[in-house]
């Protein structure tokens, strides 16, 4: 093992930068440079791992340079590495990869073409002299550059403006600007980070616009450290308040559309919020909420204008999504929220970046919205639809809904062993069993909770029926749900949608037994065929 300290590889690494600039070729002793450095083939890979993304670019190029001269090979997964890390410059980056693909090592082509368009982009922009801006003097490049940036992973641009900002700040404070209107709330921290490095009173004039916008609290807290980082660099600006207002010009900052799915055999849907931005576009959330369990994932974006029919027609699939009145979205996040609290589930980490955008609700909800959209005749005639509201499982959208397998496996497995058994019993007998073990299924399968969360299933889906023009089928649902007001066991067996719906489950989960019936009989010894012992022997009850 060489003895030699990191910081003397480190010394002998300089020294190469110093002998051997990236600009020009190494010499033929190429070989014997890198066994000089590497010891004994342990140390320099070591350090290169650990510690050769942070050397400056000019060392890091020489490296790679004396790596290629040498054709040395086995530095391949340091050069992989060096090819993802978001700390080594773009210019780095680009190098390892063509270093790579000589050696015909497997590349992901779309890392190396996004590579490539971002490096790119970073020489057109480095060969003008002032930054190409938009005339809407929003401070964002022009076309076709803006249209360059936004094409780029976030990742890529943000490394764009960082490779800028050294030499040519303005272009690296454009960049971040025509960024801005695409990012989520995570993004706008990476963008504020990017801004904290450039020492401009531009910057600090863009971290203040992004600090009145934000309504976060720890998105105010990341800008006011942008800020001060400024300050500390002796750039000076007055300061302002962060979200003292909500109104950004005329133009308010609103959840201005709420977007919701069907519900689906889990129990699941969709919801997009979408809130304007304050110079124009979207940022949108979008949720899974399960009637049940509660929030079960987040996601954030941001998107123009324009974009968003096409975001929305994708986002809807085979099935329409309906509009919701945006408070009654928020209080149905709210409520799912609160399912997440009772149930002990997770909140995903995204929901909570989320919270400017999503809002809370101004006012609060005491019955579904189906309620107020029907007329009051309508409701109090609702008994009228009872006999039809089997019918509802034939209804695409209800094609899959079941009760839970995992409380009904103990009554699936019953029939099934009766459906198996080698005993015989009469047909009264075998009715009562079978009538016995539906009435337990439905008390558990159906006990207090679980029925509201299926009546509060049936009442959004009602309202999803009626916005999709279908208001027989709306009638329906609504029959149905309150037809599960009743706690009695016996009434419940006699409901024709929970009669129809628990067949249904049942007979899902008798096909997938779980455990192996053992029959209560023995069968006849191997030494004697079953063509002579005659009809098989059967307990008669």
């Amino acid at each position: 093992m060489s003895q030699k300290a990191p910081h003397s590889i480190a010394t002998m690494i300089a020294d190469l930068a110093a002998q051997a600039p990236a600009a020009e070729p190494l010499p033929a002793d190429a070989r014997q440079q890198l066994d000089a450095l590497r010891g004994d083939g342990q140390d320099l890979a070591a350090f290169l791992t650990r510690k050769g993304m942070r050397l400056p670019e000019t060392q890091q190029q020489a490296v790679l340079h004396l790596l290629q001269a040498a054709e040395a090979t086995d530095f391949v997964p340091v050069l992989q590495k060096w090819s993802q890390a978001q700390t080594v410059s773009l210019r780095t980056r680009l190098h390892t990869v063509a270093i790579l693909n000589r050696w015909e090592i497997d590349i992901d082509q779309a890392q190396r073409h996004a590579l490539q368009q971002a490096g790119a982009l970073l020489e057109d922009l480095r060969n003008t002299d002032a930054p190409p801006l938009h005339e809407d003097g929003s401070g964002q490049l022009a076309e076709p550059l803006q249209g360059r940036v936004l094409a780029l992973p976030l990742n890529l641009a943000l490394d764009v403006a960082r490779d800028l900002a050294s030499n040519q700040p303005y272009h690296a404070i454009a960049v971040l600007q025509t960024l801005r209107p695409m990012a989520d709330n995570q993004d706008r921290l990476a963008i504020a980070d990017g801004l904290a490095g450039i020492a401009l009173s531009e910057s600090a004039a863009v971290l203040q616009d992004m600090l009145s916008e934000a309504s976060n609290k720890a998105a105010q807290k990341a800008i006011k450290k942008a800020l001060h980082r400024l300050k500390a660099q002796r750039v000076h600006f007055e300061e302002t308040a962060a979200g003292t207002s909500a109104v950004f010009g005329t133009a308010s900052h609103r959840l201005e559309q709420c977007l919701a799915s069907h519900i689906d055999p889990a129990g699941n849907r969709a919801l997009w919020m979408i809130r304007t931005k304050p110079f124009g576009g979207y940022h949108v959330a979008y949720l899974i909420v399960n009637y049940g369990q509660g929030i079960q994932s987040a996601m954030g974006l941001s998107i123009t204008k324009r974009d968003l029919p096409e975001l929305m027609d994708k986002a809807a699939g085979p099935l329409p999504l309906i509009e919701l009145e945006p408070a009654y979205c928020q209080y149905q996040v709210a409520l799912a929220h609160q399912m997440n609290l009772a149930t002990g589930t997770p909140v995903p980490d995204e929901f909570f970046s989320l919270r400017d955008v999503i809002g809370e609700p101004d006012v609060t909800f005491d019955k579904a919205i189906i309620y107020t959209a029907l007329p009051d005749n309508e409701i109090e005639q609702i008994d009228v639809y009872e006999p039809f509201v089997d019918d509802l499982l034939n209804v695409p959208e209800f094609a899959g809904w079941r009760l839970p397998d995992a409380m009904l496996q103990t009554y699936g497995d019953q029939l099934h062993d009766l459906e198996q058994s080698q005993i015989v019993v009469s047909e009264i007998a075998q009715r009562e069993r079978i009538s016995a073990i539906y009435e337990e299924a439905t008390a558990e399968a159906l006990s207090g909770e679980s029925r509201r969360i299926m009546r509060l299933r049936l009442e959004e889906m009602a309202y999803y029926l009626l916005q999709t023009d279908r208001r027989r089928e709306a009638l329906w649902a609504v029959a149905a749900a309150k037809s599960l007001e009743t706690d009695n066991p016996e009434r419940l067996r006699r409901n024709r949608f929970v009669g129809a719906l628990l067949e249904r489950s049942l007979e899902s989960v008798k096909q997938r037994p779980s455990r192996n019936i053992i029959l209560p009989y023995s069968s006849p010894a191997p030494s004697a065929p079953r063509e002579s012992q005659g009809e098989e022997r059967r307990i008669i009850i």
